[in-house]
């Protein structure tokens, strides 16, 4: 009886051990809870619904060295800046359903309105080793983004790779009602030492 309970317990161990070992690309499978991730339970179930509104890009026209702003202390008042124009509009529906409290998919359907183009991605919120993480597969490419919680219902996502040059910064606020998006991006063969070439922002209202 003593050798079947050691077997079992070590089963469980490397069962355990094998799925921690997930890539954090793998959008399928849901992490093994550890005990390092339960201070984010039920982060992410306040945007449990669907979601529908307008993703605007603008651009900066008058760019400034980046030292005379604070890029991580960003609000709606960021987007009143003298120089930036509104280069596109994304029409789009985003359904969020937790699995538990550690593990969301997401539905995104993002509509061009000047092409009608639909672009469908699919993804996920999940806690992993301790951490936060959305990781979005879009037709053309991977979306990695780490994360972090700021006051009540804000998420920070963020990402900084290298090559190809890809680095954005997202403030997500989630009220009842509405889900509010603040951020920024730079791109390849953008200079870092400037303030960002483009701003994003979006308002989008629960549907249910």
């Amino acid at each position: 009886m003593k050798r079947l309970f050691i077997y079992v317990v070590c089963l469980f161990w490397v069962s355990s051990s094998c799925q921690n070992k997930l890539p954090i690309e793998d959008i399928n499978a849901v992490p093994v809870t550890s005990l390092k991730d339960k201070k984010y339970a039920n982060v992410f179930s306040i945007l449990d619904g669907i979601w529908k509104g307008q993703f605007l890009i603008f651009e900066d026209q008058k760019r400034v060295p980046k030292s005379e702003i604070d890029l991580k202390n960003i609000s709606f008042a960021n987007l009143q800046k003298d120089g930036l124009k509104q280069i596109n509009s994304i029409d789009v529906e985003q359904i969020y359903a937790s699995e538990n409290p550690y593990f969301q998919r997401v539905t995104i359907t993002d509509t061009y309105p000047d092409t009608g183009q639909k672009i469908i991605s699919n993804g996920v919120n999940k806690i992993q080793d301790g951490r936060m993480w959305c990781v979005v597969q879009k037709p053309d490419e991977m979306v990695i983004h780490n994360g972090s919680t700021e006051e009540e219902n804000t998420i920070i996502w963020w990402r900084n790779e290298k090559s190809p040059q890809r680095i954005e910064y997202f403030k997500e606020t989630v009220s009842k009602d509405f889900y509010e998006i603040v951020g920024w991006g730079y791109y390849q063969g953008d200079d870092i030492k400037r303030s960002p070439p483009l701003w994003f922002y979006a308002k989008y209202q629960r549907q249910k």
